[in-house]
């Protein structure tokens, strides 16, 4: 983990359950759990009494045609489980407000900034004792902030297009429009009321791809924001004023502060949560009279969950190649004892009636090694050639992970000859990524082909093989092997040859809960939970089975959107997309 963590930070420098019912709602739902269970009707969201608890009378039971993984005989999996068995009588404090926030990252004080600016009493929860940093760019449409800079405009039906169909179709259409119409606008405030005054610029980057880009397989638009100008290439300056504009402006943040269950009146409104402190410490209720915003990012730490949603190959790369503690500094550590991304969130809002997206999830990863922009040819550790290089590094996870070795690397094997290969993304040469590379990856060179192929412990018969077939590839100006574009096809001729060891992390999942184009999460028949709000990697319906790369940065933009429109709605309940910026 320390190796995986110097490696992304050197990479950072250089560019649904009552709780007070608790006990009946326990043994409904850990006999639907069971594989015997299966087919059983009913919801999760029940129980019976009034106030802020349920009484003791009835039963709720999990509906196991919405999660088929808990009926599975040949895998039961109970990822689930049953809320805590906790209610307002067990904590020692009771603090009200108008609308709850559990999460501080992105989408969390995001959510915080929208509920404090609407005149909502707003605390936000976060478990951990700083602001957490999430990424680095955002992603957004067509927003002033981006024009002044030179940005080009960017057609709305096109944008659309383009994000919807490297998504497989695999995204929720209102959500999708949405962003698309109205984030601009949403940056345009958050520059305005926060960035400007305190001296911050949002750094618009990128240029709409021209007419060289035609047959790119990433086809990366000009809708790219850092909020960095130091270099850094993560989001702590920015979480940091966020934070401090929320405090500044009376909302408050409770760090060291873990949320456990969410509460519920007998119609299913929820109306708080109960939240631990210092992991193991009181318990203390939060009472909303407005909604709560759940925030709590990815389920990839929490291997029954990967297990029960993602295919074996996933569930296994997530478990093994886990590094989502990694992007953190000294100043804003993680101070939880628990991990991270468990999927705590996503439980608490089944618990209390949501639905999960059911079908593998979207996920992401992280090159950390290697030339991450320069298609060079890649060989398997096997010393096979698989794959078209000039795709994304951000996309490719799938086939590393699936190769038969069960490993996270392959080896890029570049020779030392005049061909300059051109960048797929930065407008940079390879020689000015060599330092990093240097600093961060296995680099092997040898005098011939066999000897690196030596070094790196593969076939020299094999390498040597793939080496000529990728050299009449190149002599031909054609990879009817794998589509390459022609202008990316550099021969390994010319020694010293070397090779570098590419690997690939998980980092999280971006999959969950269904909601609404208002953020109201929904339940088993789509329809909104009272006063109950997800944002970011909470939530699915949105990123097909991986990150795309149409926009760079677009988890980040739709945890920075839906967090502003979760705030905006739970602090005022009619409130529309026509008021951003009021």
């Amino acid at each position: 983990m320390d190796d995986n963590k110097s490696m992304l930070d050197r990479r950072s420098f250089l560019k649904g359950a009552a709780v007070a019912g608790a006990a009946a709602v326990g043994a409904g739902a850990l006999a639907a759990c069971t594989p015997d269970a299966a087919g059983s009707g009913g919801s999760n969201a029940g129980g019976s009494g009034s106030g802020d608890s349920s009484g003791s009378g009835g039963s709720a039971t999990l509906d196991t045609s919405k999660y088929p993984a808990l009926a599975d005989s040949r895998n039961p999996i109970d990822w689930l489980g049953t809320p805590p068995a906790l209610t307002p009588e067990d904590c020692v404090e009771t603090i009200e407000a108008d609308v709850i926030v559990i999460g501080a990252a992105v989408a969390g004080e995001i959510a915080g900034y929208s509920a404090v600016k609407q005149g909502a009493k707003t605390i936000l929860l976060e478990r951990n004792g700083t602001a957490h940093i999430s990424g680095s760019g955002i992603g957004f449409s067509n927003s002033k902030c981006q024009a002044d800079q030179g940005q080009p405009p960017i057609d709305k039906y096109e944008l659309y297009q383009l994000i919807f169909n490297q998504l497989q179709g695999r995204c929720a259409q209102d959500l999708l429009a949405a962003w698309v119409w109205h984030s601009g606008e949403v940056l345009d405030e958050i520059n305005e009321v926060i960035l400007q005054p305190a001296g911050v610029i949002a750094t618009a980057t990128g240029e709409v791809p021209g007419p060289e880009k035609k047959y790119e397989l990433m086809q990366n638009l000009a809708s790219h924001v850092n909020f960095d100008d130091t270099g850094q290439d993560n989001l702590e300056v920015f979480n940091n004023l966020i934070h401090k504009w929320i405090e500044d402006n009376g909302g408050e943040i409770h760090y060291n502060t873990t949320a456990r269950v969410l509460t519920q009146d007998a119609d299913g409104t929820v109306t708080g949560v109960i939240a631990q402190k210092d992991d193991d410490g009181d318990y203390v209720y939060y009472k909303a009279s407005g909604g709560v915003v759940v925030a709590t990012g990815s389920y990839g730490g929490n291997d029954e969950m990967m297990r029960a949603f993602a295919n074996p190959w996933l569930a296994n790369y997530a478990k093994n190649f886990g590094v989502y503690n990694a992007r953190v500094t000294e100043t804003s550590p993680i101070t939880t004892k628990e991990t991270m991304d468990d999927g705590t969130g996503h439980k608490m809002l089944c618990w209390a009636g949501a639905v999960m997206e059911q079908i593998d999830p979207s996920f992401q990863s992280w090159e950390d090694t290697g030339y991450w922009w320069w298609p060079f040819l890649h060989v398997d550790t096997e010393g096979r050639r698989f794959r078209n290089e000039a795709s994304s590094w951000l996309d490719h996870t799938h086939l590393i992970a699936e190769l038969p070795a069960g490993l996270n690397y392959y080896w890029q094997i570049i020779a030392t000859n005049d061909f300059e290969m051109p960048g797929t993304l930065a407008p940079i040469p390879s020689s000015a990524w060599d330092e990093m590379v240097a600093m961060t990856s296995e680099v092997y060179t040898a005098d011939t082909i066999e000897d690196l192929a030596a070094q790196i412990d593969i076939d020299p018969a094999v390498l040597r093989a793939t080496v000529d077939r990728y050299n009449e590839i190149c002599a031909s100006g054609i990879d009817d092997d794998f589509g390459k574009l022609p202008k990316y096809l550099g021969p390994v001729e010319g020694a010293p040859y070397k090779a570098v060891k590419a690997q690939s992390h998980f980092y999280c999942t971006s999959s969950g809960v269904k909601i609404d184009r208002y953020c109201h999460v929904l339940d088993k028949n789509w329809e909104p939970i009272p006063h109950l709000f997800a944002a970011g990697n909470t939530v699915g319906w949105r990123l097909g089975s991986g990150y795309q790369m149409t926009v760079g940065g677009l988890c980040n933009g739709w945890a920075f959107f839906h967090g502003y429109v979760s705030g905006r709605v739970a602090a005022k309940s009619d409130w529309t997309f026509a008021e951003i910026g009021a």
